[in-house]
């Protein structure tokens, strides 16, 4: 097996699995208490993160992990629209 291949299968995996499981029990705590569990620069560069990761993907050509960091960029983009939302309850 090519070493390229299983690491973007080790990094799909992972990158899946955080987004999956983590960022959405994030999401479901913010709902419940109404505020935003994290702060705006975390989540900012998060979005960063992802938004890098993926243009670096693009160009070197590693496609199978996009589909993780798409999912992951979507599920920061929910956290932002939470802290605007719930902006005054944070704090």
């Amino acid at each position: 097996m090519d070493l390229i291949f299983f690491l973007s299968i080790l990094v799909s995996v992972f990158s899946l699995a955080l987004v999956l499981v983590g960022i959405p029990a994030q999401i479901v705590k913010n709902y419940r208490e109404k505020r935003s569990g994290q702060p705006l620069l975390t989540i900012l560069i998060a979005i960063g993160f992802y938004a890098s990761q993926i243009a670096f993907f693009i160009a070197t050509g590693a496609y199978l992990p996009l589909t993780s960091f798409f999912v992951g960029i979507i599920m920061w983009g929910v956290t932002l629209v939470q802290h605007v939302l719930y902006r005054k309850n944070s704090g």
